[in-house]
Protein backbone atom coordinates (compact mmCIF):
# COMPACT_ATOMS: atom_id res chain seq x y z
CA UNK A 1 0.00 0.00 0.00
CA UNK A 2 2.84 2.13 0.41
CA UNK A 3 3.12 5.72 2.69
CA UNK A 4 0.38 7.09 0.09
CA UNK A 5 -1.70 9.07 3.12
CA UNK A 6 -4.75 9.66 -0.04
CA UNK A 7 -4.14 5.23 -0.18
CA UNK A 8 -4.12 4.94 2.98
CA UNK A 9 -7.60 6.60 3.52
CA UNK A 10 -9.35 4.43 0.89
CA UNK A 11 -8.23 2.03 2.23
CA UNK A 12 -9.51 2.39 5.16
CA UNK A 13 -12.44 3.51 3.72
CA UNK A 14 -13.24 0.41 1.42
CA UNK A 15 -12.62 -1.74 4.55
CA UNK A 16 -15.42 0.08 6.37
CA UNK A 17 -17.47 -0.63 3.49
CA UNK A 18 -16.53 -4.41 3.20
CA UNK A 19 -17.63 -4.23 7.12
CA UNK A 20 -20.91 -2.73 6.68
CA UNK A 21 -21.73 -5.34 3.57
CA UNK A 22 -20.86 -8.18 6.09
CA UNK A 23 -22.27 -6.91 8.65
CA UNK A 24 -25.65 -6.44 6.70
CA UNK A 25 -25.34 -9.72 5.17
CA UNK A 26 -25.04 -11.59 8.42
CA UNK A 27 -28.01 -9.64 9.88
CA UNK A 28 -30.21 -10.16 7.34
CA UNK A 29 -29.52 -13.92 7.40
CA UNK A 30 -29.89 -13.71 11.14
CA UNK A 31 -26.75 -14.90 12.33
CA UNK A 32 -27.43 -12.72 15.44
CA UNK A 33 -28.00 -16.52 17.14
CA UNK A 34 -24.59 -16.25 18.26
CA UNK A 35 -25.24 -13.24 20.39
CA UNK A 36 -27.38 -15.91 22.87
CA UNK A 37 -24.15 -17.48 24.39
CA UNK A 38 -23.83 -14.43 26.31
CA UNK A 39 -24.95 -15.28 29.55
CA UNK A 40 -26.17 -13.01 32.37
CA UNK A 41 -23.58 -13.27 34.46
CA UNK A 42 -20.91 -13.34 31.49
CA UNK A 43 -22.32 -9.63 30.79
CA UNK A 44 -22.39 -8.70 34.40
CA UNK A 45 -18.30 -9.30 34.75
CA UNK A 46 -17.52 -8.23 30.98
CA UNK A 47 -19.47 -4.95 31.58
CA UNK A 48 -17.33 -4.61 35.40
CA UNK A 49 -14.44 -5.38 33.22
CA UNK A 50 -15.01 -3.50 30.53
CA UNK A 51 -15.34 -0.32 33.20
CA UNK A 52 -12.27 -0.89 34.72
CA UNK A 53 -10.86 -1.31 31.08
CA UNK A 54 -12.10 2.52 30.20
CA UNK A 55 -11.90 4.37 33.39
CA UNK A 56 -7.69 2.65 34.28
CA UNK A 57 -7.20 3.59 30.55
CA UNK A 58 -8.24 7.22 31.29
CA UNK A 59 -6.06 7.46 34.46
CA UNK A 60 -2.82 8.53 32.69
CA UNK A 61 -4.56 11.79 31.19
CA UNK A 62 -6.07 12.55 34.48
CA UNK A 63 -2.44 12.91 36.47
CA UNK A 64 -0.59 13.82 32.94
CA UNK A 65 1.81 11.23 32.28
CA UNK A 66 1.88 9.12 29.08
CA UNK A 67 -0.18 5.76 29.10
CA UNK A 68 1.88 3.04 30.21
CA UNK A 69 2.11 -0.10 28.31
CA UNK A 70 0.60 -3.59 29.72
CA UNK A 71 -2.94 -4.83 30.31
CA UNK A 72 -5.58 -3.04 32.45
CA UNK A 73 -3.85 -4.18 35.86
CA UNK A 74 -0.41 -2.96 34.31
CA UNK A 75 -1.76 0.34 33.73
CA UNK A 76 -3.26 0.78 37.43
CA UNK A 77 -0.41 -0.39 38.49
CA UNK A 78 2.58 1.50 36.66
CA UNK A 79 0.77 4.62 37.37
CA UNK A 80 1.03 5.05 40.60
CA UNK A 81 4.46 3.44 40.49
CA UNK A 82 5.36 7.14 38.49
CA UNK A 83 4.06 8.45 41.32
CA UNK A 84 6.65 11.17 40.78
CA UNK A 85 5.68 11.92 37.25
CA UNK A 86 2.45 13.46 38.24
CA UNK A 87 1.56 16.70 36.73
CA UNK A 88 0.69 18.50 39.93
CA UNK A 89 -1.61 20.93 37.91
CA UNK A 90 -2.78 18.61 35.62
CA UNK A 91 -4.07 16.37 38.91
CA UNK A 92 -6.10 19.26 40.41
CA UNK A 93 -7.92 19.97 37.22
CA UNK A 94 -9.17 16.37 36.78
CA UNK A 95 -9.66 16.01 40.60
CA UNK A 96 -12.15 19.18 40.51
CA UNK A 97 -13.32 18.03 37.32
CA UNK A 98 -14.49 14.40 38.69
CA UNK A 99 -15.64 15.70 42.52
CA UNK A 100 -17.75 18.09 40.33
CA UNK A 101 -19.26 15.60 37.91
CA UNK A 102 -20.15 13.17 41.00
CA UNK A 103 -21.23 16.30 42.60
CA UNK A 104 -23.45 17.60 40.35
CA UNK A 105 -24.73 13.50 39.49
CA UNK A 106 -25.58 13.86 43.17
CA UNK A 107 -27.40 16.59 44.19
CA UNK A 108 -28.55 18.23 40.49
CA UNK A 109 -29.18 15.30 37.91
CA UNK A 110 -30.86 17.15 35.56
CA UNK A 111 -28.65 19.50 34.41
CA UNK A 112 -25.72 18.41 31.80
CA UNK A 113 -22.92 17.88 33.86
CA UNK A 114 -20.95 16.96 31.68
CA UNK A 115 -21.40 19.73 29.53
CA UNK A 116 -20.89 21.95 32.38
CA UNK A 117 -17.78 20.49 33.69
CA UNK A 118 -16.16 20.57 29.93
CA UNK A 119 -17.46 24.09 28.79
CA UNK A 120 -16.00 25.17 32.68
CA UNK A 121 -12.50 23.63 32.00
CA UNK A 122 -12.00 25.36 28.71
CA UNK A 123 -12.79 29.06 30.36
CA UNK A 124 -10.09 27.98 33.33
CA UNK A 125 -7.83 27.24 30.17
CA UNK A 126 -8.30 30.54 28.91
CA UNK A 127 -8.56 32.61 32.06
CA UNK A 128 -5.94 30.54 34.54
CA UNK A 129 -3.78 29.77 31.70
CA UNK A 130 -3.52 26.46 32.70
CA UNK A 131 -1.20 25.16 30.11
CA UNK A 132 1.83 27.19 31.33
CA UNK A 133 1.59 24.86 34.36
CA UNK A 134 1.36 21.70 32.19
CA UNK A 135 -1.79 20.75 31.51
CA UNK A 136 -3.00 19.42 28.09
CA UNK A 137 -5.34 20.34 26.29
CA UNK A 138 -7.20 18.32 22.80
CA UNK A 139 -5.31 20.66 20.77
CA UNK A 140 -6.38 21.16 16.99
CA UNK A 141 -9.69 20.20 15.41
CA UNK A 142 -9.62 20.35 11.38
CA UNK A 143 -13.08 21.72 10.06
CA UNK A 144 -15.62 20.09 7.50
CA UNK A 145 -15.03 16.88 5.63
CA UNK A 146 -11.42 16.97 3.22
CA UNK A 147 -12.55 13.83 0.90
CA UNK A 148 -9.44 12.49 -1.87
CA UNK A 149 -10.39 10.60 -4.47
CA UNK A 150 -11.15 7.19 -4.78
CA UNK A 151 -8.52 6.27 -6.98
CA UNK A 152 -6.66 2.84 -6.58
CA UNK A 153 -9.64 0.75 -5.47
CA UNK A 154 -9.58 -2.39 -7.04
CA UNK A 155 -10.55 -6.06 -6.36
CA UNK A 156 -7.22 -6.94 -5.20
CA UNK A 157 -7.25 -4.45 -2.63
CA UNK A 158 -10.98 -5.50 -1.50
CA UNK A 159 -9.88 -9.27 -1.67
CA UNK A 160 -7.09 -8.29 0.75
CA UNK A 161 -9.52 -7.02 3.24
CA UNK A 162 -11.45 -9.17 3.54
CA UNK A 163 -9.93 -11.24 5.92
CA UNK A 164 -9.43 -7.91 8.22
CA UNK A 165 -13.17 -7.03 7.48
CA UNK A 166 -14.36 -10.70 8.93
CA UNK A 167 -12.30 -10.19 12.18
CA UNK A 168 -13.43 -6.58 12.84
CA UNK A 169 -16.95 -7.71 12.04
CA UNK A 170 -16.54 -10.93 14.42
CA UNK A 171 -14.48 -9.36 17.56
CA UNK A 172 -16.25 -5.78 17.09
CA UNK A 173 -20.21 -7.52 17.35
CA UNK A 174 -19.07 -9.97 19.99
CA UNK A 175 -18.14 -6.69 22.70
CA UNK A 176 -20.69 -4.68 21.01
CA UNK A 177 -23.87 -7.11 20.97
CA UNK A 178 -22.38 -7.65 24.93
CA UNK A 179 -22.22 -4.17 25.69
CA UNK A 180 -26.20 -3.64 24.00
CA UNK A 181 -27.40 -6.86 26.13
CA UNK A 182 -25.80 -5.49 29.37
CA UNK A 183 -27.59 -2.48 28.72
CA UNK A 184 -31.00 -4.24 27.49
CA UNK A 185 -30.87 -6.21 31.20
CA UNK A 186 -30.28 -2.86 32.89
CA UNK A 187 -33.04 -0.91 31.04
CA UNK A 188 -35.37 -3.84 31.02
CA UNK A 189 -35.72 -4.17 27.24
CA UNK A 190 -35.15 -6.58 24.46
CA UNK A 191 -32.26 -6.61 22.01
CA UNK A 192 -32.49 -8.05 18.43
CA UNK A 193 -29.14 -8.91 17.61
CA UNK A 194 -29.97 -9.61 13.70
CA UNK A 195 -31.62 -5.39 14.09
CA UNK A 196 -28.17 -4.53 16.05
CA UNK A 197 -25.95 -5.88 12.90
CA UNK A 198 -27.80 -4.47 10.22
CA UNK A 199 -27.82 -1.75 12.32
CA UNK A 200 -23.79 -1.67 12.86
CA UNK A 201 -23.74 -2.61 9.00
CA UNK A 202 -25.87 1.09 7.65
CA UNK A 203 -23.27 2.50 10.33
CA UNK A 204 -19.67 1.30 8.74
CA UNK A 205 -21.12 1.74 5.16
CA UNK A 206 -22.15 5.56 6.59
CA UNK A 207 -18.64 5.66 7.77
CA UNK A 208 -17.28 4.37 4.03
CA UNK A 209 -18.54 6.70 2.48
CA UNK A 210 -17.35 9.71 4.65
CA UNK A 211 -13.87 8.24 4.40
CA UNK A 212 -14.16 7.06 7.86
CA UNK A 213 -12.80 4.26 9.95
CA UNK A 214 -14.92 0.93 10.74
CA UNK A 215 -17.30 1.86 13.25
CA UNK A 216 -18.95 -0.59 16.45
CA UNK A 217 -20.34 0.01 19.93
CA UNK A 218 -18.83 1.79 22.47
CA UNK A 219 -18.95 1.70 26.56
CA UNK A 220 -18.04 4.50 27.15
CA UNK A 221 -20.07 6.51 24.71
CA UNK A 222 -23.06 4.37 25.58
CA UNK A 223 -22.61 5.70 29.24
CA UNK A 224 -22.01 9.21 28.56
CA UNK A 225 -24.84 9.59 26.42
CA UNK A 226 -27.05 7.26 29.48
CA UNK A 227 -25.45 9.52 31.28
CA UNK A 228 -26.71 12.95 29.91
CA UNK A 229 -30.27 11.32 30.33
CA UNK A 230 -30.69 9.35 26.46
CA UNK A 231 -33.40 6.91 27.29
CA UNK A 232 -34.55 6.29 23.19
CA UNK A 233 -33.25 6.22 19.96
CA UNK A 234 -34.03 10.05 19.53
CA UNK A 235 -30.53 10.37 21.19
CA UNK A 236 -29.25 9.11 18.04
CA UNK A 237 -30.89 11.66 16.12
CA UNK A 238 -30.14 14.57 18.43
CA UNK A 239 -26.44 13.55 18.12
CA UNK A 240 -26.07 13.41 14.51
CA UNK A 241 -27.97 16.32 14.10
CA UNK A 242 -25.54 18.39 16.09
CA UNK A 243 -22.18 16.27 14.79
CA UNK A 244 -22.49 18.00 11.47
CA UNK A 245 -22.82 21.74 12.30
CA UNK A 246 -20.33 20.92 15.44
CA UNK A 247 -17.45 18.88 12.57
CA UNK A 248 -18.19 22.29 9.81
CA UNK A 249 -18.47 24.89 12.26
CA UNK A 250 -17.31 24.53 15.62
CA UNK A 251 -14.91 21.87 16.13
CA UNK A 252 -12.34 24.71 17.57
CA UNK A 253 -14.17 25.34 20.49
CA UNK A 254 -13.04 22.26 21.71
CA UNK A 255 -9.38 22.96 21.08
CA UNK A 256 -8.65 24.37 24.83
CA UNK A 257 -10.63 21.62 26.62
CA UNK A 258 -8.05 19.96 28.96
CA UNK A 259 -7.59 16.34 28.64
CA UNK A 260 -7.99 15.34 32.05
CA UNK A 261 -10.96 17.21 32.49
CA UNK A 262 -12.08 15.30 29.40
CA UNK A 263 -10.87 11.96 31.08
CA UNK A 264 -12.72 12.76 33.96
CA UNK A 265 -16.22 12.84 32.31
CA UNK A 266 -15.28 9.73 30.38
CA UNK A 267 -14.52 7.76 33.88
CA UNK A 268 -17.76 9.41 35.77
CA UNK A 269 -19.44 8.09 32.92
CA UNK A 270 -18.32 4.56 33.02
CA UNK A 271 -18.80 4.59 37.00
CA UNK A 272 -22.09 3.74 37.10
CA UNK A 273 -21.23 0.29 35.22
CA UNK A 274 -19.07 -1.08 38.09
CA UNK A 275 -21.68 -2.77 39.82
CA UNK A 276 -21.39 -5.15 41.86
CA UNK A 277 -24.37 -6.18 43.18
CA UNK A 278 -24.52 -8.93 40.43
CA UNK A 279 -21.85 -10.74 41.37
CA UNK A 280 -22.80 -10.31 44.99
CA UNK A 281 -25.54 -12.26 44.06
CA UNK A 282 -24.04 -15.07 42.79
CA UNK A 283 -21.49 -15.70 45.65
CA UNK A 284 -25.18 -15.88 47.76
CA UNK A 285 -26.54 -18.74 45.38
CA UNK A 286 -24.94 -19.54 41.98
CA UNK A 287 -21.11 -19.64 42.45
CA UNK A 288 -20.69 -21.80 39.91
CA UNK A 289 -21.88 -18.63 37.93
CA UNK A 290 -19.94 -16.30 39.31
CA UNK A 291 -16.91 -18.48 37.89
CA UNK A 292 -18.42 -16.69 34.07
CA UNK A 293 -18.52 -13.36 35.62
CA UNK A 294 -14.95 -13.25 37.06
CA UNK A 295 -14.07 -15.23 33.78
CA UNK A 296 -14.91 -12.32 31.16
CA UNK A 297 -14.13 -9.72 33.62
CA UNK A 298 -10.53 -10.83 34.29
CA UNK A 299 -10.21 -11.78 30.89
CA UNK A 300 -10.98 -7.79 30.02
CA UNK A 301 -8.65 -6.30 32.36
CA UNK A 302 -5.30 -8.60 32.12
CA UNK A 303 -5.72 -9.46 28.08
CA UNK A 304 -8.36 -7.45 26.68
CA UNK A 305 -12.00 -6.66 25.55
CA UNK A 306 -12.19 -9.69 22.87
CA UNK A 307 -10.07 -12.07 25.24
CA UNK A 308 -13.27 -11.02 27.72
CA UNK A 309 -15.58 -11.82 25.04
CA UNK A 310 -14.16 -15.33 24.08
CA UNK A 311 -13.18 -16.12 27.92
CA UNK A 312 -17.24 -15.66 29.11
CA UNK A 313 -18.32 -17.60 26.30
CA UNK A 314 -15.97 -20.28 26.48
CA UNK A 315 -16.96 -20.88 30.26
CA UNK A 316 -21.02 -20.86 29.63
CA UNK A 317 -20.57 -23.91 27.50
CA UNK A 318 -18.44 -25.25 29.62
CA UNK A 319 -20.78 -24.41 32.41
CA UNK A 320 -23.61 -25.43 30.15
CA UNK A 321 -21.78 -29.58 29.21
CA UNK A 322 -21.05 -29.58 33.35
CA UNK A 323 -24.83 -29.62 33.99
CA UNK A 324 -25.55 -31.83 31.34
CA UNK A 325 -23.65 -34.01 32.48
CA UNK A 326 -24.22 -33.64 36.04
CA UNK A 327 -27.95 -33.28 36.23
CA UNK A 328 -30.17 -32.96 38.50
CA UNK A 329 -32.13 -36.24 39.80
CA UNK A 330 -34.93 -37.06 41.73
CA UNK A 331 -36.22 -40.55 43.12
CA UNK A 332 -40.40 -39.33 43.64
CA UNK A 333 -42.83 -40.74 46.11
CA UNK A 334 -46.47 -40.43 46.34
CA UNK A 335 -48.20 -38.13 48.64
CA UNK A 336 -51.34 -37.91 50.38
CA UNK A 337 -53.03 -36.12 47.65
CA UNK A 338 -51.62 -38.65 45.12
CA UNK A 339 -49.73 -36.14 43.74
CA UNK A 340 -45.63 -37.56 42.87
CA UNK A 341 -43.16 -35.79 44.49
CA UNK A 342 -39.25 -35.49 45.11
CA UNK A 343 -38.67 -37.38 48.37
CA UNK A 344 -36.32 -34.90 49.23
CA UNK A 345 -38.14 -31.76 48.53
CA UNK A 346 -41.45 -33.19 49.76
CA UNK A 347 -41.69 -34.75 53.06
CA UNK A 348 -44.72 -36.29 52.56
CA UNK A 349 -44.09 -37.98 49.51
CA UNK A 350 -43.74 -42.34 50.34
CA UNK A 351 -41.64 -44.10 48.18
CA UNK A 352 -44.06 -47.25 46.39
CA UNK A 353 -43.45 -51.31 47.77
CA UNK A 354 -41.00 -52.53 45.18
CA UNK A 355 -41.21 -49.40 42.73
CA UNK A 356 -38.43 -47.10 41.99
CA UNK A 357 -39.72 -44.13 40.43
CA UNK A 358 -36.75 -41.92 39.02
CA UNK A 359 -36.57 -38.48 37.04
CA UNK A 360 -33.61 -37.46 35.13
CA UNK A 361 -33.84 -33.57 34.62
CA UNK A 362 -31.99 -32.79 31.48
CA UNK A 363 -31.45 -34.31 27.78
CA UNK A 364 -30.38 -37.88 27.60
CA UNK A 365 -27.61 -37.00 25.11
CA UNK A 366 -23.97 -38.34 24.69
CA UNK A 367 -22.70 -35.96 27.33
CA UNK A 368 -24.37 -37.77 30.21
CA UNK A 369 -25.86 -40.65 28.87
CA UNK A 370 -23.49 -43.07 31.03
CA UNK A 371 -24.08 -41.69 34.21
CA UNK A 372 -27.80 -41.83 33.57
CA UNK A 373 -27.68 -45.68 33.30
CA UNK A 374 -25.04 -45.59 35.75
CA UNK A 375 -27.07 -43.88 38.07
CA UNK A 376 -30.51 -45.71 37.66
CA UNK A 377 -28.44 -49.21 38.08
CA UNK A 378 -26.92 -47.87 41.36
CA UNK A 379 -30.35 -46.38 42.70
CA UNK A 380 -32.07 -49.85 42.18
CA UNK A 381 -28.56 -51.78 43.81
CA UNK A 382 -29.11 -49.64 46.65
CA UNK A 383 -32.45 -49.46 47.33
CA UNK A 384 -33.52 -50.73 50.66
CA UNK A 385 -36.70 -53.09 49.23
CA UNK A 386 -35.31 -54.02 45.73
CA UNK A 387 -37.79 -53.16 43.52
CA UNK A 388 -39.65 -55.05 41.09
CA UNK A 389 -40.12 -51.89 38.50
CA UNK A 390 -38.53 -48.79 37.31
CA UNK A 391 -40.67 -46.13 36.06
CA UNK A 392 -38.60 -43.57 34.19
CA UNK A 393 -40.01 -40.51 34.45
CA UNK A 394 -39.68 -38.45 31.08
CA UNK A 395 -41.68 -35.30 31.23
CA UNK A 396 -38.20 -33.61 31.94
CA UNK A 397 -36.13 -35.21 29.43
CA UNK A 398 -36.70 -32.72 25.94
CA UNK A 399 -34.29 -34.70 23.66
CA UNK A 400 -32.64 -38.23 23.22
CA UNK A 401 -29.55 -38.63 20.75
CA UNK A 402 -28.84 -41.91 19.36
CA UNK A 403 -26.21 -42.23 22.51
CA UNK A 404 -28.87 -41.40 24.65
CA UNK A 405 -31.23 -44.19 23.28
CA UNK A 406 -28.09 -47.03 23.08
CA UNK A 407 -27.95 -46.38 26.75
CA UNK A 408 -31.85 -46.54 27.76
CA UNK A 409 -31.72 -50.10 25.92
CA UNK A 410 -28.59 -51.28 27.26
CA UNK A 411 -30.44 -50.51 30.72
CA UNK A 412 -33.60 -52.00 30.19
CA UNK A 413 -31.76 -55.60 29.46
CA UNK A 414 -29.18 -55.07 32.25
CA UNK A 415 -32.57 -54.50 34.37
CA UNK A 416 -34.55 -57.60 33.28
CA UNK A 417 -31.80 -59.77 33.42
CA UNK A 418 -31.40 -59.07 37.42
CA UNK A 419 -35.58 -59.24 36.90
CA UNK A 420 -36.63 -55.60 36.86
CA UNK A 421 -39.27 -54.30 34.45
CA UNK A 422 -38.52 -50.91 32.82
CA UNK A 423 -41.21 -48.22 32.52
CA UNK A 424 -41.19 -44.98 30.50
CA UNK A 425 -44.00 -41.86 31.79
CA UNK A 426 -44.98 -38.88 30.04
CA UNK A 427 -42.39 -38.99 27.21
CA UNK A 428 -43.17 -35.46 25.13
CA UNK A 429 -43.98 -36.44 21.59
CA UNK A 430 -40.33 -35.58 19.60
CA UNK A 431 -38.51 -37.85 22.56
CA UNK A 432 -41.27 -40.69 21.68
CA UNK A 433 -40.83 -40.61 18.02
CA UNK A 434 -37.47 -40.53 18.09
CA UNK A 435 -37.56 -43.66 20.27
CA UNK A 436 -40.07 -44.91 18.06
CA UNK A 437 -38.45 -44.61 14.66
CA UNK A 438 -35.17 -46.37 16.55
CA UNK A 439 -36.94 -49.60 18.04
CA UNK A 440 -36.74 -48.00 21.17
CA UNK A 441 -39.76 -48.91 21.79
CA UNK A 442 -39.94 -52.31 20.25
CA UNK A 443 -37.15 -53.32 23.19
CA UNK A 444 -39.00 -51.30 25.98
CA UNK A 445 -42.11 -52.60 24.84
CA UNK A 446 -44.95 -50.68 23.86
CA UNK A 447 -47.12 -51.55 26.97
CA UNK A 448 -44.43 -50.21 29.14
CA UNK A 449 -44.69 -46.69 28.13
CA UNK A 450 -47.39 -44.76 29.48
CA UNK A 451 -48.48 -40.66 29.56
CA UNK A 452 -48.21 -39.86 32.80
CA UNK A 453 -46.57 -41.16 35.85
CA UNK A 454 -49.91 -41.74 38.00
CA UNK A 455 -50.77 -44.56 34.72
CA UNK A 456 -47.30 -46.24 35.04
CA UNK A 457 -48.04 -46.87 39.04
CA UNK A 458 -51.51 -48.14 38.14
CA UNK A 459 -50.08 -50.40 35.15
CA UNK A 460 -47.81 -51.70 37.83
CA UNK A 461 -50.34 -51.77 40.93
CA UNK A 462 -52.97 -53.34 38.51
CA UNK A 463 -51.30 -54.58 35.26
CA UNK A 464 -53.74 -53.70 32.28
CA UNK A 465 -55.51 -56.52 30.51
CA UNK A 466 -53.85 -55.38 27.31
CA UNK A 467 -51.63 -52.98 25.80
CA UNK A 468 -50.55 -49.97 27.40
CA UNK A 469 -51.89 -46.06 26.91
CA UNK A 470 -49.47 -45.19 24.38
CA UNK A 471 -51.08 -48.28 22.23
CA UNK A 472 -54.64 -47.49 23.29
CA UNK A 473 -54.01 -43.75 21.98
CA UNK A 474 -53.15 -45.02 18.92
Amino acid sequence: MGADPDRVIVATAVLALLVGAIYILFGLLRLGFVARFFAKPVLDGFIIGLGLFIAIGQLPKLVGIDKPDGNTVMIALRTVADLGSWQGATVLTGGVALAALFLLARFAPRLPGALIVAAAGIVAVQVLGLTDDGVEVVGDIPLGFDLVAWSGVDLDLVWDLVPGALAIVLVGFSQSVAIAKAYGAKGGYRVDANQEMIGYGMANVGAGLLQGFTVTGSLSKSAAAEEAGGRTPIVLVTTAILVVPTVLFAAGLFRDLPEPVLAAIVIHAVSGMLDPSGPRKLWRGHRNELILALGALLGVVLIGIPAGVLVGVGLSFALLIHRIDHPHVAELGRTGDGDYRDLLRDPSARRLPGVLIYRFDAPLVFANAETFADDVDAAVSTAQTAPHSVILDFSTISEVDTTGMASLVDLCRRLRTRGVGLIIADPTGPVWALMSANGVTDVIEEQNIHHTVERAVAAVERPPSAGGDRADAE
